[in-house]
């Protein structure tokens, strides 16, 4: 069986008439729509046929523009070293500009038609009430853009402000290099190595890397807090001169989520933060801890169940993905069956392959492509269950046009989950006794992550935010605030004073100039999903249709509304206790209360 993918329905080659040909073709277009906005938003056509033909044009951009972007990312993330799509990459990159400036002329257009008059041109065309979502979304964002020269000059600005800083950031802590006491080697490792021992199974290797960290981290300080009151100070101040309350206030907006919503999943979280805590302490004396657990082993794994076990084929996993998969229902198997048998998936370990998962969805052919490395564990057995999640996901937006197929990363997150969960039960209900304890308690540091840390990570940003108001912060004050923010989620399950305080150094999300608060919405996709396997549960077959139609729904609803057609209301305390109660009853398996 065949573990790399095939990539010729998307294009044979670089070097392919096709790609070339759309290559060229993709240039022409931008230049066109670009043109075309210049000359027609003033000319006195009627709004409707305005925005019909701005959407006509900018949706065959899109079409091919996302065709050849997606070809070269893939080249890329399957081998490293492939400079040829790295270029690509940027060159694609600068094509966009053009279509960027006609987005934002449309959007400075769209903002002066009235709610009235914008009603009456989606009513008068079929295509407009298609893209009626889209238009009204996109207007409703344009009323905290400033003027085309105000955005301009922001635009120039960022360049060598926040942008810069960032480019700083990143290039500091991908160049960072500390010597660490490995296995009795001393070695030099990056910060991105020293992360990824977390997971090792020797606790002093674990010790020895988060010591490391440490130290990397304490040696660039200065300058990461240079960087990160630089990229809020500024994005504090350009939200406030578009009319934002508050950065925060722009994320919810971008994630079509409510205020109400995010307190209520808040408040859940935080009355659960209990039981993980428990978790942790249960964690700290399986793995020898007499007091609490020491944060360097908070993703330790537990046992050498997993180590030990017999590898499963990638056959098996296959097997074993369209089984449960078919359980839920014949669609959803059947959709995997068609993602093995056309080898959308890259599964091959390899040098120069990075070492994660990741989905890329090209709409403009239908069909999705998987990058992960399989390497017999039973854990990868739920990371392709996990891609092919999202792969599922936009097959149900397979018939959109480009523009309604995006949809907000709190609801990226769902149908992944989704699927991760059915294939987690199987293998719960089909391994020995002590791989399942090791899969159910990576599951719970997985959920811990995404849960706890993330609430402190939030928790940090809201204080970040708030304190900058008044200037730049020191790195005392920074690590002030982290630890203060981690204790507040962790409480005293984790060994006080095992904390290193530069946790805001390692977080590159607080650097990601216009990529604000990414914590929260991955909290929120975690638990979504979780509360639907929970409404799953309770209500069976009658659950399969609705969440299908559900998923095609994501890309054209706010958050309240797409949740209505499985009637859910996110603003219901119940429905976040319902999705954490799930994870607290693994909780109770794990540390023997069940």
């Amino acid at each position: 069986m065949q573990l790399t993918w095939d990539l010729d329905r998307i294009y044979p080659s670089f070097q392919s008439e096709q790609f070339q040909q759309d290559r060229r073709l993709v240039e022409t277009l931008a230049v066109e729509l670009n043109t075309w906005s210049a000359s027609q938003m003033n000319s006195g056509q009627d709004a409707a046929g305005v925005m019909e033909e701005f959407l006509r044009q900018y949706n065959a951009y899109q079409h091919i523009y996302l065709r050849l972007f997606s070809y070269a990312e893939l080249r890329f993330s399957a081998d490293s070293s492939n400079m040829e799509a790295v270029n690509l990459m940027d060159e694609l990159e600068e094509v966009t500009y053009g279509a960027g400036e006609a987005l934002v002329s449309f959007s400075k257009w769209l903002a002066k038609v009235s709610t009235d008059e914008l009603e009456r041109s989606i009513g008068s065309s079929v295509y407009l009430e298609q893209h009626g979502f889209y238009l009204r979304e996109l207007k409703s964002k344009s009323e905290h853009l400033l003027s085309e020269e105000g955005e301009a000059v922001i635009a120039r600005m960022q360049a060598t402000g926040s942008k810069a800083w960032e480019r700083l950031y990143m290039q500091t802590l991908s160049t960072l290099r500390v010597e660490a006491e490995l296995d009795g080697l001393s070695r030099s490792v990056s910060l991105a190595e020293l992360r990824n021992l977390a997971y090792d199974p020797d606790p002093a290797v674990r010790r020895a890397a988060a010591e490391a960290e440490h130290e990397a981290c304490r040696r660039v300080a200065e300058q990461s807090a240079a960087c990160i009151n630089a990229v809020t100070g500024e994005a504090a101040a350009v939200y406030e001169l578009r009319g934002y309350a508050s950065p925060l206030h722009k994320v919810l907006e971008a994630s079509r989520m409510d205020q109400e919503t995010l307190q209520v999943m808040l408040q859940a979280i935080e009355e659960s933060l209990p039981d993980f805590q428990r978790y942790y302490a249960k964690k700290a004396a399986l793995l020898g801890h007499a007091g609490g657990l020491p944060f360097c082993d908070v993703f330790a794994p537990v046992g050498t169940a997993e180590a030990a076990a017999e590898p499963i084929t990638y056959a098996e996993a296959q097997a074993m993905i369209i089984a449960g998969f078919s359980r839920f229902s014949p669609e959803l198997g059947a959709f995997a069956r068609k993602v093995f048998e056309q080898r959308w998936i890259d599964a091959e370990p390899r040098s120069g392959k990075g070492n994660f998962g990741m989905c890329v969805d090209i709409f403009p052919v239908g069909e999705s492509r998987i990058i992960t490395s399989f390497n017999g564990n039973y854990i990868d057995v739920s990371v392709l269950a996990h891609e092919i999640g999202h792969a599922y996901h936009s097959s149900r937006l397979s018939e959109e046009t480009m523009v309604n197929t995006e949809y907000p990363v709190p609801i990226a997150e769902t149908a992944s989950i989704f699927c991760e969960s059915l294939i987690h039960v199987e293998l719960l209900q089909s391994l020995p006794a002590g791989e399942a304890a090791a899969i159910l308690e990576r599951s719970l540091t997985d959920a811990g992550y995404y849960i706890v840390d993330f609430y402190a990570r939030y928790g940090f940003e809201s204080g970040l935010y708030a304190r900058r108001k008044s200037g730049a912060l020191s790195v005392e004050e920074l690590n002030a605030l982290m630890l203060e923010s981690m204790h507040a989620a962790y409480g005293e399950s984790v060994l006080p004073g095992s904390i290193h305080p530069y946790q805001w150094i390692s977080k590159a999300g607080y650097y990601m100039a216009g990529n604000e608060f990414l914590n929260f919405p991955y909290s929120f996709g975690l638990l979504f999903s979780k509360g639907l396997y929970a409404q799953y549960k309770k209500r069976g077959g009658a659950f399969v249709e609705r969440y299908e139609q559900f998923l095609s729904a994501t890309s054209t609803r706010s958050i309240t509304d797409a949740a209505k057609l499985m009637d859910i209301d996110v603003h219901s305390l119940a429905f976040w206790q319902d999705a954490l109660g799930l994870i607290a009853g693994d909780i109770d398996k794990f540390t023997g209360r069940e």
